[in-house]
C-alpha cells in the first residue's frame, strides 16, 4: 500500500500547510522560502473560502472520503491480482 500511505501524506501535508501562519519561521530562526509562502498564503485563501462557503468544503471532505475509500479498494484488488499472478506462475514453473 505505498500509494495510499503517498496519498495520505500528501494530504496531511497539504493540511499542515492551510492551517500554519503566513510568517513562519523555523525552530532555527531561519525564514520560510518564498514557495513554502506562496503555498501557505494558499491555504489561508482556502481556509477563507471555507468560512465562507462551509457546505462546498463539507462536500470536498466527504468526497475525499470517498475518493481514499476507492483507492484503498482498488489497492487492495491489484495487490490481490498480484498475488494470484505470482502463485499461478509458481505453481506452473
Amino acid at each position: 500500500m505505498p500509494i495510499g500511505f503517498l496519498f495520505r501524506a500528501a494530504f496531511w501535508i497539504a493540511v499542515v500547510a492551510a492551517f500554519a501562519p503566513v510568517g513562519l519561521v523555523s525552530s532555527d530562526g531561519m525564514e520560510t522560502p518564498d514557495e513554502i509562502s506562496q503555498v501557505i498564503a494558499q491555504g489561508q485563501r482556502l481556509q477563507q473560502v471555507c468560512a465562507d462557503l462551509p457546505a462546498l468544503c463539507d462536500m470536498a471532505g466527504e468526497a475525499g472520503g470517498l475518493v481514499s475509500i476507492a483507492t484503498d479498494e482498488t489497492l487492495s484488488r491489484v495487490e490481490n491480482w498480484l498475488d494470484e499472478r505470482e502463485t499461478t506462475a509458481a505453481e506452473t514453473s
